[in-house]
C-alpha cells in the first residue's frame, strides 16, 4: 500500500518532488566534494613527499662550507639516517627567456640544479625521477601552469640554449608562495652554465623519526654550523606551504557548501510546508475515517525519506563531477589525486550527513499531523497586536501578516541572511587578497618598487652607487632600508640558536602587527605570528639576543604576521654593523604619475646584481593562483545564491498563496483587486529582502569576517581586515537580489485570476 501511495504521489508532484530533490542533492554533492578534496590533497601531498623523499630539514647556506665538521655533527646525531648537501645554481632573470621572451619581470628567485642522489628528488609530471639528458631542462610546473612555457619551448641562458622536455615537480618549491625555483639540466649543462651564476649550498637532513626535528634543528643551530641564509625550514612547513593554495580553494569551497546545506533545508522545509498545506484536508480525511496517527506519518514520511535518500545518493555521485576542477590543478602540483577507501567515505559520510540532518527536519515536522483537524487550520497563528492601523490599507494588512506569522517569515529571512554572505563574503576575501594592502599581513609594508640585494660582499661598491642614486633621485617620495641577519639568541633552555631580524626604521614603510606595535625603541624586538608561537612569546615577554658576543636584554613589543623566509623572523630599529648581512631590500615609494615599470625599467640594466619588482606584480605572482581561484568560487556562489532566492521566494510566496486562499478569496469578495493582493505578496517580499539584505551585511561584516580571518590564521596570517568592493556588495547584490525576488513573488502569487471565490468561501465554511 505504502509503495503505491508512493509512486501515485510522485507521479502527481512532479515539480515540488523535484525542487525539494534538488536542494538536498545540491548541499550532498558540494559537501562531499569538500570532504573527498580534503583527503585526496593531503593524499597527492604526502605521495609527493614520500616518492621525492623530502627532506625533514634544510638549511640554505651561501659560502664555504666545512665538511669535516658537518660530518661529526652527522655522526653525533644519530637521529639523522642521511644528510647532503646540494647546489643550487643562482642565475639572474635578465639574462633567462623562454623563447626570446625575457624572464626579468619574474618575482621569483630561479636556480638550476641537478638530480639528487640520495633524497629531495626532483620528479617529472608522472611523478618519477627526472634524468635530464645534454641539452635538456625540466622547467617548474607552475611556470607552465602559469603560461609561461610549454613542452618543446626554447630556454636560453645567456647565448647557451636548452630545450624544454618536461617540468618539474619539487616538493620543496612548488608552492606560487615560495619565493624560489628549481630548474633541473644535466651535469654537463650544469658545469657550462655554472659560471653564469652564483652557488647557493642547500644543506638537508632526511631523519629516522621526524618527530625528532626539533631536537637535530636545535642541535644545528647550538654548534654554530653553516647558516648564511634564510632560517632553518621544516618538513612541516613544507607541507603546509604546498597545501595553501588548494587548501583555501577547499576551505571556501567547505564553507559555501555549508551555507548552502543550511539554505537548502530552509528550502525543504518550506517545501515541506507547503505540501502539508497542500495535503492537509486528505490527511485530516485520512485521521477522520481512523487511520492511526502512525500510519498517517509513514505516508508522510516515506516519499522523503525515499526523495532525501536517492537525492544523497545522486549528490554523491554528482560529487565527482565538482571537485574535477580542483583536482586537475591538484594533479599539475602534486601528481594523480589518490582516491583511496577513506575518500569515498568521507564523501559518503557527508552525503549522509545531510540526509540525517533532512530526515530529522522532516520528523520534527511531522510531528504537527498529530494536531491534524478537519475543521482547524494547520498554522497556529497568533493575531499581531501591532498597533499601525495608521498606516496604507495595503501595506497595514502585509505588515499584519508578518507579525502574525513570524516563525515561518524568519525562516525565509534567514535564507536571505545565508544568501547575502555567500554573495557578500568570498568577494570580500578576492577584493582583500588582490588588494596592494594585504602584501602588509606578509610581513611587507605597503610601496610600488621592491629591491633585493643577496649578493651583498661581492656587490659593495655598486650597492654604495645605487643607493647614493636612490637618494638623488626625484621621482622617489620616500625609501628604506631593510638589512637582513641571522642572529643569535638564548632559548628558554639556555641553548643558542639563530633569528632572522629585519633592521630598519620600521615606521617608513609599516605593516600590520596582530598583536601589540612595531618596535621603536633600542631594547625593542617584534616577532612572526609563527616565530612567537615557535618560542611561545607573546607581547611583553623578554628574550636575550647574542650583538657582538655580548648579552642584550629585548623585550617584544609586537608580533605580526609573515610568510617571508619561512615565516620565522623578527624586526627591530636598533643599530647594528653590516658585518655578516644576508640580505638587502629597498622598499621605494614613487611620487604619483611615475610609472613602476619605468622606473625599473631605468635601473635594472646598470644594476644587474639587484632585483627590481612591482609589488602590484608581486602579488599577482605569488597570489595569482589563489586569487584566480578565489575569483571563480565568488562567482559561481553568486549566481547559485541568486538561483536559490529566486527557487525558494516561489515557494516561499507559493505556500503562502495556498494557505491564504480563503483570506485571498475573502478580500476579493469584499472589493480588493488582483493587483492589491499582488501588492500586498511584493510588500511581504520587500520586508523579507530589506530585513535580509541588511541583517546579512551586518552579519558578513562582523562573523564572516572572523571565519575568513580563522581559516588564514592558520597559515600565519592573522586579524586580516577585509575590504569590501562596495559597488559589489551595496549596488550588485541588493538590485540583483530586487530583481530576482520580484520575478519570483509574482510568479509564486500566479493564479488569482482563476480563484473560485464561492468554492473557496463555501469549503472554508
Amino acid at each position: 500500500m505504502y509503495l503505491k501511495l508512493l509512486k501515485n504521489d510522485l507521479k502527481n508532484n512532479i515539480l515540488q518532488t523535484m525542487a525539494i530533490a534538488f536542494f538536498i542533492i545540491l548541499s550532498s554533492s558540494f559537501l562531499s566534494s569538500a570532504a573527498q578534496l580534503g583527503v585526496q590533497l593531503s593524499n597527492s601531498i604526502n605521495e609527493l613527499f614520500e616518492k621525492a623523499k623530502t627532506p625533514h630539514i634544510l638549511q640554505m647556506h651561501s659560502g664555504d662550507i666545512d665538511l669535516e665538521r658537518m660530518e661529526k655533527f652527522v655522526a653525533k646525531n644519530k637521529e639523522i639516517k642521511e644528510y647532503q648537501i646540494l647546489d643550487f645554481l643562482n642565475i639572474d632573470n635578465s639574462i633567462m627567456s623562454f623563447n626570446d621572451n625575457s624572464l626579468k619581470d619574474l618575482v621569483y628567485d630561479n636556480g638550476f640544479s641537478t638530480q639528487s642522489e640520495k633524497f629531495d628528488f626532483l620528479l617529472d609530471i608522472n611523478n618519477e625521477k627526472i634524468k635530464a639528458k645534454k641539452g635538456e631542462v625540466y622547467v617548474p610546473v607552475f611556470y607552465f601552469i602559469s603560461g609561461l612555457v610549454k613542452s618543446g619551448d626554447t630556454l636560453k641562458i645567456k647565448d647557451y640554449e636548452l630545450k624544454v622536455a618536461g617540468f618539474v615537480r619539487d616538493s620543496q618549491m612548488n608552492s606560487s608562495i615560495s619565493s624560489s625555483k628549481r630548474f633541473v639540466v644535466n651535469k654537463l649543462d650544469y658545469d657550462n652554465i655554472k659560471s653564469f651564476g652564483s652557488v647557493e649550498h642547500l644543506i638537508e637532513f632526511y631523519l629516522s623519526d621526524i618527530d625528532m626535528t626539533s631536537k637535530v634543528q636545535s642541535a644545528y643551530n647550538s654548534e654554530n654550523l653553516e647558516s648564511s641564509g634564510p632560517p632553518i625550514i621544516t618538513f612541516s612547513l613544507f607541507k603546509m606551504v604546498n597545501a595553501l593554495s588548494d587548501g583555501i580553494s577547499i576551505a571556501a569551497l567547505a564553507f559555501i557548501s555549508l551555507l548552502v546545506i543550511l539554505i537548502s533545508l530552509f528550502c525543504i522545509r518550506l517545501s515541506l510546508l507547503a505540501k502539508l498545506e497542500e495535503d492537509y484536508k486528505e490527511l485530516s480525511i485520512l485521521k477522520a475515517i481512523g487511520i492511526a496517527h502512525k500510519d498517517i506519518k509513514k505516508v508522510f514520511l516515506y516519499k522523503y525519506v525515499f526523495i532525501g535518500a536517492l537525492s544523497c545518493l545522486i549528490g554523491f555521485a554528482l560529487s565527482f563531477l565538482i571537485k574535477a576542477p580542483f583536482l586537475n590543478n591538484m594533479k599539475m602540483f602534486f601528481g594523480t589525486a589518490k582516491a583511496d577507501m577513506m575518500t569515498y567515505v568521507f564523501g559518503f559520510t557527508a552525503c549522509f550527513i545531510v540526509f540525517a540532518i533532512v530526515y530529522f527536519s522532516m520528523s520534527k515536522i511531522s510531528k504537527r499531523l498529530r494536531h491534524l483537524s478537519i475543521n482547524r487550520p494547520f498554522e497556529d497563528e497568533k493575531q499581531s497586536n501591532l498597533s499601525i492601523s495608521y498606516l496604507p490599507q495595503r501595506l497595514f494588512l502585509a505588515i499584519s501578516d508578518v507579525f502574525s506569522k513570524k516563525k515561518i517569515y524568519f525562516t525565509m529571512i534567514s535564507v536571505t541572511i545565508l544568501s547575502v554572505f555567500i554573495l557578500i563574503l568570498p568577494m570580500s576575501v578576492y577584493t582583500t587578497i588582490s588588494d596592494k594592502s594585504f602584501i602588509n599581513y606578509m610581513g611587507i609594508g605597503s610601496y610600488d618598487v621592491r629591491i633585493d640585494i643577496s649578493e651583498i660582499a661581492d656587490n659593495k661598491d655598486k650597492m654604495n652607487i645605487l643607493l647614493e642614486k636612490i637618494k638623488n633621485d626625484d621621482s622617489i617620495e620616500k625609501y628604506d632600508i631593510i638589512k637582513s641577519k641571522l642572529i643569535d639568541y638564548k632559548t628558554s633552555k639556555g641553548n643558542i640558536e639563530k633569528i632572522w631580524i629585519d633592521f630598519s626604521t620600521q615606521t617608513t614603510f609599516p605593516i600590520k602587527y596582530v598583536y601589540g606595535s612595531m618596535p621603536l625603541k633600542d631594547d625593542e624586538i617584534s616577532l612572526s605570528k609563527i616565530k612567537a608561537d615557535d618560542l611561545s612569546k607573546k607581547v611583553g615577554d623578554e628574550m636575550t639576543l647574542m650583538i657582538g658576543n655580548k648579552e642584550k636584554k629585548v623585550k617584544i613589543s609586537g608580533i605580526f604576521s609573515d610568510l617571508t623566509n619561512g615565516g620565522k623572523t623578527a624586526r627591530a630599529s636598533f643599530k647594528t654593523d653590516d658585518e655578516d648581512m644576508i640580505w638587502m631590500i629597498i622598499p621605494v615609494k614613487l611620487k604619483d604619475k611615475v610609472a613602476s615599470e619605468e622606473f625599473i625599467k631605468k635601473y635594472q640594466d646598470d644594476f644587474t646584481f639587484a632585483k627590481f619588482s612591482d609589488t602590484k606584480l608581486y602579488i599577482n605572482q605569488i597570489f595569482g593562483n589563489t586569487i584566480a581561484t578565489v575569483y571563480n568560487i565568488t562567482w559561481v556562489g553568486f549566481f547559485a545564491s541568486l538561483f536559490l532566492i529566486f527557487t525558494i521566494t516561489v515557494l516561499f510566496i507559493r505556500m503562502l498563496y495556498l494557505k491564504d486562499s480563503g483570506e485571498n478569496a475573502l478580500l476579493k469578495s469584499i472589493g480588493f483587486t488582483n493587483k492589491d493582493i499582488y501588492i500586498q505578496y511584493f510588500i511581504k517580499s520587500a520586508l523579507i529582502l530589506s530585513f535580509g539584505l541588511i541583517l546579512g551585511n551586518v552579519f558578513s561584516l562582523t562573523i564572516g569576517d572572523k571565519l575568513a580571518s580563522t581559516i588564514l590564521n592558520v597559515i600565519g596570517i592573522a586579524n586580516v581586515q577585509f575590504l569590501r568592493d562596495t559597488l559589489f556588495s551595496y549596488v550588485s547584490v541588493p538590485l540583483s537580489m530586487i530583481i530576482t525576488t520580484a520575478l519570483a513573488t509574482y510568479l509564486g502569487a500566479r493564479g488569482l485570476n482563476k480563484m473560485n471565490i464561492s468554492q473557496i468561501l463555501k469549503e472554508d465554511i
